[in-house]
């Protein structure tokens, strides 16, 4: 068995994080900009681990503390930016009703851009699309952990990034965070 499991699309991954959305947008839409699916279960037909990235967007940096107070009344821990300057993640105490990572950022943040320019990107070239639902397949099968299996698609999402026109500063930054 692989150390990751990628699965082939699955519509309901939409219906997952509008359930989500739902319950947390709730408690948090007087104080957020957005709640945003990112990730691959984003992006229709794109084979893809089955758990749901979820993006909280605020204002700025000082809606934050707001957010953690309102996450922890909902179950989730703030457990920091894991390395990620601009995303902060929520940890689940308990079990979810759809698997999903959840983080909250600032809406000028370079992790928030990363995301949502990577979606963009995969959406609307077929040829990346393919590329990268390929190379996620193969790695499933060749790779030893997950931090191997992020790590090795690493340089193709920084040339979808650089397609994009991010700077080459911020795709220095993600480069030096995750390889």
């Amino acid at each position: 068995m692989s150390v990751v499991e990628v699965v082939p699309y699955n519509p309901e991954w939409k219906t997952w994080f509008n359930e989500l959305r739902a319950q947390i947008w709730l408690h948090i839409s007087d104080v957020a900009l957005d709640m945003v699916h990112v990730g691959s279960t984003s992006i229709t037909g794109m084979s893809a681990k089955p758990i749901i990235d979820i993006d909280i967007v605020i204002q700025s940096p000082e809606a934050l503390p707001e957010i953690i107070d309102r996450l922890e009344k909902l179950g989730y821990s703030h457990v920091g930016d894991l390395g990620i300057t601009g995303r902060e993640a929520f940890n689940l105490d308990g079990t979810p009703i759809y698997p999903h990572h959840l983080y909250v950022c600032p809406n000028d943040s370079e992790a928030l851009r990363n995301h949502l320019l990577l979606k963009k990107h995969l959406s609307e070239n077929p040829e990346s699309f393919k590329r990268y639902n390929d190379l996620k397949i193969y790695l499933t099968k060749s790779v030893v952990s997950r931090e191997e299996y992020w790590k090795s698609k690493t340089l193709l999402i920084l040339e979808f990034l650089r397609a994009e026109g991010m700077s080459t500063e911020a795709l220095e930054e993600i480069k030096r965070q995750n390889i």
